[in-house]
């Protein structure tokens, strides 16, 4: 199972958030091993070696699932909340620095397969300094 709980500073998508509400859910599903997006600009000295002068590196689970209509819509405002955490089967958590969601629609009505990403971990570096975030 994985658990998800989201809830945001001010009140948005007709939700009030004041107090200690969250979102809270639990999903019985597998993550996928994650995968490792790397974006980077980078400058070409005059001897044409690439040099970073930015780069970022992340940490980037998944899970599918099939569902109906009414949880892809909630799925897919998860994003637009300023804090979401994530709790792992083997008892990890973390904030999430993205969450986006890929449906594709079945032959069966109201039913999509979709696939969520969400990142956990990253870090950045300007030039010679690093920074986790």
């Amino acid at each position: 199972m994985v658990k998800i709980e989201y809830w945001n500073g001010y009140d948005i998508l007709d939700m009030h958030y004041e107090g200690s509400y969250r979102n809270r859910f639990w999903l019985n599903v597998d993550i996928i091993k994650p995968e490792y997006p790397v974006t980077r600009e980078q400058n070409e000295d005059s001897q044409g070696d690439a040099h970073n002068l930015w780069l970022k590196w992340e940490k980037q689970y998944s899970f599918e699932i099939y569902t109906l209509e009414h949880v892809v819509d909630m799925l897919s405002m998860i994003t637009m909340h300023d804090n979401v955490w994530i709790t792992l089967e083997n008892g990890y958590s973390g904030k999430v620095k993205d969450f986006v969601i890929d449906p594709a629609w079945s032959n069966i009505p109201s039913v999509a397969k979709v696939k969520c990403s969400f990142i956990v971990k990253s870090y950045t570096i300007n030039g010679a300094s690093a920074a986790h975030c």
